[in-house]
């Protein structure tokens, strides 16, 4: 007989709905639900039929949980994910991992010295037209990677324009798009980054509009463009290109683009929402870390990415180097 997780979350905003979906397509049941609004706790819980609570340390000590998907804003990241893993709980934290590099290195050693299964959310990797692509690609070498993140945000998210608790948009939405460049490329060595702020103030406290160069350690280059002020037409996507090589992905499951002269043409079954959690599952119930994608320690290394282009773009376009 099969041994069912017993799962809890720590935040349960709107991204979580997803999670709770994709548990429910693998028959995995939530245990235990918490939240500093109390009201959201309750709507979740009586549709979980689970328990609530308001207070993450009380779940921990009353719940016997395998794993704890940990959904917050990037700057109330406190101890929530080190306490998880000190109780042994296996975790799961939303993209980005935090804003104080501090707290993320002490997280990363807590989870390092506890030795559970740990995931961040970063779908894209997931994704069945990434995997295409990377079979696509082979031993081939990327020379250049151009991606966007072009969304209309509203202006009347709770948290999402500010930046001391979302980080500015590099950080909390492009990030997905600086993650799968690395995935795909490699790691970056240098960053510069421009951006302009006063079209749409009422949306965000930040720049609404950025670009950020990229140099990778390997000598490819690259380019990330974001925008919160205006909605686009495949606003979400990456472009590769190497020797005879193109390839083009969009957040809509499409692949497309030309190798060697013939043409590539691909739609996707999913965009990686609902596989990365089965996957999270898979690796929990075989113990396997070495499945997982995008582990904490690789998330790491994409919140340091744009954490150096949040830098030179608050230092008038500085170059930015960082450390191998």
């Amino acid at each position: 007989m099969e041994v069912v997780m017993r799962i809890g979350f720590i935040g349960i905003g709107g991204i979580v709905d997803i999670y709770r979906k994709a548990l429910a397509q693998y028959q995995t049941p939530v245990t235990a639900v918490c939240d500093i609004n109390a009201a959201r706790v309750a709507e979740v819980a009586a549709a979980e039929q689970c328990a609530g609570y308001t207070d993450y340390r009380e779940m921990l000590a009353n719940e016997r949980l395998d794993a704890v998907f940990i959904a917050i804003p990037p700057g109330y990241h406190q101890q929530q994910v080190i306490d998880c893993v000190k109780a042994g709980c296996a975790v799961f934290v939303a993209k980005p991992v935090g804003l104080d590099p501090t707290l993320v290195a002490q997280t990363l050693a807590a989870i390092n010295a506890a030795g559970v299964i740990n995931q961040v959310g970063y779908m894209a990797r997931y994704a069945d037209i990434v995997g295409k692509a990377r079979a696509l690609i082979g031993d081939r070498k990327i020379v250049m990677g151009l991606a966007r993140f072009m969304v209309r945000m509203p202006a009347n998210h709770p948290w999402w324009g500010k930046r001391s608790i979302c980080g500015g948009q590099i950080i909390e939405q492009s990030t997905h798009m600086f993650d799968l460049l690395r995935h795909l490329m490699g790691e970056v060595s240098h960053v510069q980054s421009f951006g302009h702020q006063g079209a749409a103030d009422d949306i965000a406290d930040f720049e609404d509009s950025t670009i950020v160069s990229l140099k990778f350690a390997n000598g490819a280059i690259g380019t990330v463009i974001s925008t919160s002020c205006t909605e686009v037409p495949e606003g979400c996507g990456w472009e590769l290109t190497g020797r005879d090589l193109y390839l083009k992905l969009t957040m809509d499951l499409e692949l497309s683009g030309v190798i060697d002269g013939k043409p590539v043409s691909y739609h996707g079954e999913e965009t990686g929402y609902i596989r990365q959690v089965g996957e999270f599952l898979t690796a929990l119930k075989t113990k396997n870390q070495a499945m997982i994608k995008s582990s904490y320690a690789d998330a790491v290394q994409s919140l340091q990415l744009t954490m150096a282009a949040e830098r030179s773009l608050q230092n008038g376009g500085q170059t930015i180097r960082l450390e191998s």
